[in-house]
């Protein structure tokens, strides 16, 4: 079972994807120090899409590309389009930016990369990603707060090395701030579908507005671990989509 690592520990870990539509990650850094040497590296290349990828996470043992199958997030990437550094509050702060293919002299396209003093549960990303774009003063893209989020390492075009650029910031990992690990009680789940119960649903069971509402027994999850409680609810969202064919 993954451990969270202590927060005066080097808890940065990334993986690697070779392409796109790649779904097996690869390791790609257990430390933060690693992690900027790989991002140090470029790329000429004619597309982006021949650039492989990477995502700084923590994926369950054997699994593979997507959200629920995130243990954890260990950096926060912004991704900056037409953004600048002026106003971004990142003093005290470590950090790097690398410039994207789609970098121009007129129309600049970063990535911003901060290390997360302690790694944050997948369950709680979206909320921290909203609450840490906030505290440094920078928009981002929105599309971009999923767990599993993958973005290109550092490349540019062909013949347009002057487009490539690099910053650092050297200070503290930033921290997210998270109070005691978030435990589902019965009214956070009460809205919880009866379809990841039941083994054999209606058909039409979820156009019911009243089988949605109705409050669901809970007791499965009496004694579990906060992080056993979350593999759980991966397993039956995982049973919710097949059942609703979203997948």
């Amino acid at each position: 079972m993954f451990q969270f690592e202590t927060a005066d520990t080097d808890s940065v870990r990334a993986v690697r994807f070779d392409f796109v539509k790649a779904v097996v990650p690869k390791p790609l850094a257990g430390s933060w120090a690693q992690l900027q040497a790989q991002l140090c590296i470029r790329k000429e290349t004619k597309r982006k899409d021949q650039r492989a990828l990477w995502s700084p996470v923590i994926y369950a043992p054997g699994t593979t590309r997507a959200n629920y199958n995130v243990d954890a997030v260990t950096c926060l990437v912004v991704d900056m389009d037409n953004e600048s550094f002026d106003h971004a509050r990142l003093d005290g702060l470590e950090w790097m930016a690398y410039t994207t293919w789609s970098n121009r002299p007129d129309e600049e396209h970063w990535h911003l990369v901060l290390p997360l003093k302690q790694p944050v549960p997948a369950h709680r990303w979206s909320e921290v990603w909203t609450r840490l774009h906030e505290r440094i003063n920078i928009v981002g893209d929105p599309a971009t707060k999923d767990p599993a989020r993958i973005f290109y390492l550092p490349q540019y075009p062909v013949g347009k090395l002057e487009w490539s650029h690099r910053r650092f910031g050297r200070g503290e990992f930033l921290d997210a701030e998270l109070d005691e690990l978030f435990v589902p009680t019965p009214r956070d789940m009460v809205r919880m579908p009866k379809a990841v119960v039941s083994r054999k649903p209606s058909k039409k069971y979820w156009k019911d507005e009243a089988w949605w509402n109705e409050p669901q027994d809970l007791s499965r999850f009496a004694g579990m671990t906060q992080q056993q409680i979350a593999v759980a609810l991966r397993g039956e969202l995982a049973e919710l989509r097949k059942s609703l064919s979203l997948d």
